[in-house]
């Protein structure tokens, strides 16, 4: 009898230190009108079911403003949250709000989109630079070296579109003979990019590419309607499904893919890591698929397990 009263509290004792109490994370991207996002969530939800005790609590603007991200995350701070992830519209204007919510005991970290001097705990996701000048040598060998390029970006000031840009930037330095002559911005509006991509082409013909630091305009059907593809050679950011069709085509010729699933699900580890008292590396920096016509089938096969509820998102291959 003694004995099992023993074993019975040493249940009770590892009860507590696992914190047997539902966790609830909060989650907060840039905003809502992104499909990149909405795979985050199923990830997170996906992931969070899997451990179970864990509530995943979605918050995020309606379109990209940082100062209303800022008070979904005051709101959150006085919610009491066990651990909050942000996709930051805006480094400096989140700082002051993420050391807040640190001050409060809340474990925070970043995806996506970071806030590199904020007391932050980890950021999750891709290195932009580099990454930004895969897409301008991808940019480069697509239009042989020559010619006049665009490109289009998201937010002004998002710290992940910055340093796409400057990578992009920094590749067609090493091509003398490309120009960069124009930069558009859409603020993360599909139906923005999709205008600008077109008035771009009517004012500049002769445009030999563009190279797109996120994937706003293929979400769409018809957006590159009024482009050559045999004359503009476009190359993008992201591959979720509506964009497939564009490589297809050949509008596009290569998909920069971020593992977008897997910005919920480690978001959901890392918290949970943090939690428990884990030390968390200052960076987690993860990979990046190059998703061509020759790779694409393969993607799809990795995209339709990660998109299925009962199968495990686990460490795929990374597509070169």
């Amino acid at each position: 009898m003694k004995r099992f009263a023993l074993v019975l509290a040493g249940m009770f004792l590892a009860a507590g230190v696992r914190g047997d109490k539902t966790l609830t994370f909060a989650i907060v991207p840039k905003l809502l009108d992104n499909p990149v996002f909405n795979y985050a969530k199923l990830g997170a939800e996906k992931r969070a079911r899997a451990l179970g005790g864990i509530r995943i609590v979605w918050r995020a603007p309606q379109e990209a403003d940082a100062a209303k991200q800022v008070e979904i995350v005051e709101g959150l701070i006085a919610m009491k949250v066990d651990g909050l992830s942000i996709s930051c519209n805006e480094p400096e204007a989140l700082r002051g709000v993420i050391d807040r919510a640190v001050a409060a005991g809340i474990p925070v970290i970043t995806f996506d989109s970071d806030s590199p001097k904020s007391k932050r705990l980890t950021y999750y996701g891709i290195n932009d630079a580099v990454c930004g000048r895969l897409l301008g040598e991808a940019l480069a060998r697509e239009t042989g070296g020559k010619g006049e390029v665009a490109m289009l970006t998201g937010v002004r000031g998002a710290f992940n579109l910055e340093q796409r840009m400057n990578g992009v930037r920094a590749a067609l330095t090493r091509h003398p003979g490309m120009t960069l002559v124009q930069t558009v911005a859409c603020d993360d509006d599909i139906a923005k990019s999709v205008s600008q991509i077109e008035s771009t082409t009517r004012a500049r013909p002769g445009l030999a590419g563009w190279a797109l630091v996120g994937g706003w305009p293929l979400f769409a059907a018809g957006a590159l309607d009024g482009v050559d593809a045999k004359r503009t050679a476009i190359v993008s950011w992201d591959a979720l499904p509506p964009e497939w069709a564009y490589l297809e085509s050949g509008k596009v010729r290569l998909l920069l893919a971020q593992r977008v699933f897997h910005w919920g699900v480690e978001s959901v580890n890392l918290l949970k890591a943090a939690v428990a008292g884990k030390k968390l590396a200052r960076n987690t920096f993860a990979g990046v698929d190059l998703v061509t016509t020759v790779t694409l089938p393969a993607y799809k096969a990795m995209w339709k397990r990660w998109e299925d509820p009962m199968t495990p998102i686990g460490d795929d291959p990374i597509l070169k």
